[in-house]
């Protein structure tokens, strides 16, 4: 009693530092506006007055209210959304009048009238009056719905093109009523009508449980049929008036979300079961086949053999088979299911769902094809159509019938078409588990003793080289494959294979093979000579992929992999530098003063190698990774001896800078000691600029490319390697 007394002191307290709301009394009502959209208002409670006076009819306690008045804009209902259980709403058609409704949270008022004067009041108990939260909320009327019984029901044209219809149910009247049949609640309801244009099914998608739906053949007929959230009927009858009521419970339909529904017509299919299968027809090449399920009949029956029985909507078709070999069915998603069999009735030879891969059909026989769905993505638009395609059977689909290529040292492609094979449970490349594969078979025999590289472009193709049908497995990997040390006029087998969930894929149906001649110059013992001159390039053209794979070091210093290289040597004409340049990263350069000797300098695409002497013979090794030994291109250097790269650049020390490098065209130069005189000069040692400034030069007027710069500083010389884009 005595926390009751401080509570209510409190209060008083607080009433006379703070002025007393406006609105506080029923006379002194504040206007707000309603319309058919939702209206947000802020309201002080706290600061009015506490009464004890009745609140809901038949309740009298201590509340707080303040109040507020509006003009109803149409008939219809209003819906008061107070958003907690303490704010409660009473409605009044004036001061001192009747309560019209009342409650707690929220409220949803019929039957109001359009251009009348309503009181709104908002009540707190005097426990919940100063409470500062949710000091607010919302109203929105909603106008009187013509289409509020069956025998105003509105008319919706139905077509096979999905109509979307927004409706309005908070206008209706609450019934208590039944639902679907068995169910009895308070319901608001609109009603539609609608004729079926054609023998079908009907399919009407709410998207939320809330949403209900019952198709009746006539006013107080009988309920066809009715669901909440989506409703699929079989079976209507063309140019046959329906009755569509879409319904709501009273706590859902003041709910403002999913206020419309989708409807849709489905035709009858007429390869509905397998005595009306559709004939299509079935070739080498893909065929599209539009399909729609949703006007079949749903039957309780099995998918694919041994399956539980599943509610399905079917569709049939048949073909004759054009060729013995293999078919493919793609349905592009896992709710697209697909059975063969040989005749209705018959034998199931395959069944499964998104795409099947089926063997050994025979040319000329019909075979029956049954496209199914579960009922609940029956109605589903997406993916409708399969394509099917015939491979006809390979005759190199083993070893002993291997198909004979020609390998020359120039690329072959060779096209080829897997899907035709027997599918296989075997090993790939050896040493790996047993899966499923189709593969086809060649044989070749090498025209020279080398190398031999087989390029099938993606990882999907797999090879594998044998010295004879069931023999040794030479190599075998995917993608591409460099194979060494194979013998001229030896006949090799050569297996191609995919896994089968690869097989029909219609890419990368080509691979290249090419056979590449052992080289002399394959180790240092066998350098080829060459002959350099002094500030004349000579070009050198190499063959790398007839050479040994090794796992060696490239550079000193660096770590081990597998190379192939060839070797060169040549005579210094005169004392200096060696520039070499290969033109891209991949080719690889290194310089020694003997075999298994000393290395004088390394570096890839290109660079030089200074304090060379006259008359001395020097070993030139060309290298490149294994990955990029059999590629064509840049298989070339430029070679040439320039006598003025005599002085190392460590006598000079980081003493000199050039930059920027790359640079666009002014070339700027940083020196701890004074410049003597620069030189630049072109990959084939000739001079193309120099200059009397000594902190910059201009290359501007130079082609773009790699140039040395030569800079002398107290008799000594420097090098430096700068690029000009």
């Amino acid at each position: 009693m005595r926390k009751h007394y401080i509570l209510i002191t409190t209060l008083l307290m607080t009433q006379f530092i703070f002025a007393q709301p406006a609105n506080d009394d029923c006379a002194n009502p504040q206007n707000i506006t309603v319309s058919a959209s939702n209206n947000s208002y802020v309201f002080d409670i706290n600061t009015a007055n506490l009464n004890t006076e009745e609140g809901c009819s038949g309740t009298t306690a201590e509340y707080a209210d303040v109040w507020f008045e509006f003009t109803m804009p149409f008939n219809g209902n209003l819906y008061v959304d107070g958003s907690i259980g303490w704010n409660n709403f009473a409605l009044y058609n004036t001061c001192g009048s009747t309560q019209i409704q009342c409650g707690s949270t929220n409220e949803l008022i019929e039957n109001l009238t359009s251009g009348a004067n309503y009181l709104l009041r908002i009540f707190r108990t005097a426990n919940n009056a100063s409470n500062t939260g949710f000091q607010n909320f919302s109203i929105i009327g909603f106008e009187e719905v013509q289409n509020d019984d069956c025998a105003n029901s509105e008319n919706i044209i139905l077509s096979e093109t999905s109509s979307t219809i927004n409706f309005e149910i908070g206008g209706a009247n609450a019934n208590n009523e039944e639902g679907c049949i068995g169910t009895t609640d308070d319901y608001f309801d609109i009603w539609y009508d609608f004729t079926m244009p054609f023998n079908g099914n009907l399919y009407i998608d709410g998207s939320i449980g809330w949403n209900n739906f019952a198709v009746y053949d006539a006013c107080n007929g009988t309920q066809i049929q009715c669901n909440s959230a989506n409703l699929f009927i079989e079976e209507l009858t063309q140019s046959t008036n329906y009755k569509l009521r879409l319904f709501r419970t009273l706590a859902n339909a003041d709910n403002l979300g999913f206020r419309s529904f989708s409807i849709v017509a489905y035709q009858t299919a007429t390869n509905n079961d397998c005595a009306s299968a559709q004939n299509i027809t079935v070739t080498t090449n893909a065929t599209t086949v539009n399909f729609e399920t949703a006007g079949a009949i749903i039957n309780n029956e099995i998918g694919c053999s041994g399956s539980a029985s599943a509610d399905y909507t079917d569709v049939w078709y048949d073909f004759t088979m054009p060729v013995n070999g293999n078919l493919f069915i793609d349905g592009g998603i896992s709710w697209n299911n697909f059975a063969l069999y040989d005749t209705c009735g018959g034998n199931e030879i395959q069944c499964g769902n998104a795409d099947e891969f089926i063997q050994g059909l025979t040319a000329g026989t019909n075979y029956k094809l049954r496209v199914f769905r579960t009922v609940q993505l029956t109605t589903n638009s997406g993916f409708k159509s399969f394509s099917i395609q015939a491979f006809e059977q390979v005759l190199n689909d083993d070893c002993a019938s291997a198909e004979n290529i020609t390998v020359t040292t120039n690329a072959t492609t060779i096209n080829f078409e897997i899907a035709g094979a027997v599918v296989n449970n075997d090993v790939g490349c050896s040493g790996s588990a047993a899966v499923e594969y189709t593969d086809l078979w060649y044989d070749f025999t090498m025209p020279v003793n080398g190398n031999l590289f087989i390029d099938g472009a993606i990882s999907w193709n797999n090879f594998a080289l044998y010295d004879a049908c069931g023999g040794n497995e030479i190599q075998c990997g995917n993608a591409d494959e460099f194979i060494q040390g194979l013998t001229a006029g030896t006949n090799y087998k050569l297996r191609l294979f995919r896994t089968l969930a690869l097989t029909d894929n219609p890419g990368f149906k080509s691979f290249t093979i090419q056979a590449f001649e052992v080289i002399n110059n394959d180790d240092c013992a066998s350098a080829e000579v060459i002959n350099v001159l002094s500030n004349t390039s000579t070009t050198v053209n190499f063959g790398i992929a007839g050479a040994n794979i090794n796992n060696e070091v490239g550079c000193s210093g660096t770590t081990p992999e597998n190379y192939a290289d060839v070797w060169y040597e040549f005579s210094m004409p005169e004392n200096g530098a060696i520039i070499i340049d290969g033109a891209i990263d991949w080719n690889n350069f290194a310089i020694y003063d003997a075999c298994s000797g000393t290395e004088l300098g390394c570096f890839s695409n290109s660079g030089n190698v200074s304090n060379l002497t006259t008359g001395i013979t020097y070993k030139l090794r060309v290298f490149r990774t294994l990955a990029l030994a059999d590629n064509n291109s840049f298989k070339s250097f430029s070679i040439v001896a320039d006598k003025t790269l005599t002085t190392p650049e460590s006598e000079l020390g980081n003493s000199i800078v050039l930059y920027p490098n790359p640079t666009k065209g002014m070339l700027n130069i940083s020196s701890e000691t004074s410049v003597d005189s620069i030189l630049v000069f072109n990959i084939l040692g000739k001079i193309v600029a120099k200059t009397t400034n000594n902190n910059q030069v201009d290359l501007s007027e130079l082609q773009t490319g790699i140039y040395i710069v030569k800079v002398t500083s107290k008799n000594k010389t420097v090098f430096r390697r700068i690029i000009l884009e």
